[in-house]
């Protein structure tokens, strides 16, 4: 069956996403689903300073008690609805108690993991000295992968550095690169700033390596002539504007690999430093054009960008192909569209 026949046939295809807009991912998948003219919505029950696009939201907090927000998951949400593509290990129910109701009903359900809702420092370390993580609590991570995972075959990472928390849990692992709408991001790779503009945007300081990046600009100021920006509790729109102007971006240096902001760089043809694992090094394409820096190495990083400004378009432009090839919305939408005819 066919990306176009699938949600053509008698029964239409219609999908859920929720219930944590991550990236932006939800509703690009959804924008994705859409352009092969299969129904989807997102669900957003964590709304936050970013401020993404969603098709409807539940303040879970204020309502997650009420009989008339079960009655309407039972009534209407589930019943008018035939796959569930969650995010971030949560679901309908605060507990996740409606996997077994979905279960229970044969809705086929798959589990989209993103981050530090799966990521252990154990096994992170085994591979990242580097490594940090917003969750310390690896007991409860693990009790509720495994919860998840009894009432779920089928879950999707972004790359192979979340792979290696999940693959011990669930029968089947996808991975489909993140997306973004490239259309939606002005590719501009020459170098217009007179001093050059480099951007950090942190979600979180401590994971990003943001105290390394600062350092390492406090630094550098005195020997070089360049603008730092650092981009916090902005909406995603605003910063976006930000990120449009500079000459370099910094993601981030624990990680080991790329997230969203370095692919939003990408997709603007910008040089984006962040730190790559060797790990992860041997797991990404070859052209891979992004500069690897830890917090021993930042300095460095920045300080041999400074003194090759000529270089950066040409890093600029290979950073857009690449995007433009891994990271396509529509391309990655269509490998989202073959998983679900998996599960279906």
């Amino acid at each position: 069956m066919t990306t176009k026949t699938m949600s053509q046939s008698k029964n239409r295809l219609n999908v859920v996403h929720g219930t944590m807009e991550i990236a932006n991912q939800m509703y690009t998948i959804s924008k994705g689903l859409q352009y092969y003219s299969i129904p989807a919505k997102t669900l957003n029950y964590y709304r936050n300073y970013l401020n993404y696009s969603s098709e409807f939201e539940i303040d879970w907090s204020r309502y997650r008690t009420t009989e008339k927000l079960k009655l309407y998951l039972l009534n209407h949400l589930i019943p008018e609805n035939d796959l569930f593509h969650f995010h971030f290990a949560t679901s309908l129910y605060r507990d996740n108690y409606d996997l077994t109701l979905l279960k229970n009903l044969n809705k086929p359900v798959i589990m989209h993991h993103w981050g530090s809702d799966v990521r252990q420092l154990s096994k992170a370390l085994d591979v990242n000295p580097y490594a940090k993580v917003k969750v310390a609590n690896t007991p409860s991570i693990d009790k509720r992968l495994r919860y998840i995972s009894s009432h779920i075959s089928h879950c999707i990472v972004p790359d192979d550095e979340l792979r290696r928390y999940v693959e011990d849990y669930y029968e089947h692992v996808h991975v489909v690169p993140s997306m973004i709408d490239l259309d939606a991001y002005t590719f501009n790779p020459l170098q217009k700033n007179e001093k050059p503009l480099i951007v950090h945007a942190p979600t979180h300081s401590k994971i990003k390596g943001t105290p390394h990046i600062v350092k390492a600009i406090e630094q550098l100021k005195p020997h070089y002539s360049f603008e730092f920006a650092l981009v916090e509790k902005a909406s995603h729109l605003e910063a976006k504007k930000i990120y449009e102007k500079a000459d370099i971006i910094i993601d981030q240096l624990h990680i080991g690999s790329y997230g969203l902001f370095s692919i939003e760089g990408m997709a603007m043809g910008k040089p984006v430093i962040c730190y790559i694992s060797d790990y992860m090094l041997e797991k990404y394409p070859p052209e891979l054009p992004i500069i690897s820096a830890n917090p021993d190495t930042i300095r460095d990083k920045i300080e041999e960008l400074l003194k090759n400004k000529d270089a950066l378009p040409e890093i600029g432009l290979k950073s857009r192909e690449y995007a433009i090839k891994y990271h396509d919305y529509k391309k990655n939408s269509a490998n989202i569209i073959d998983i679900y005819k998996l599960i279906i």
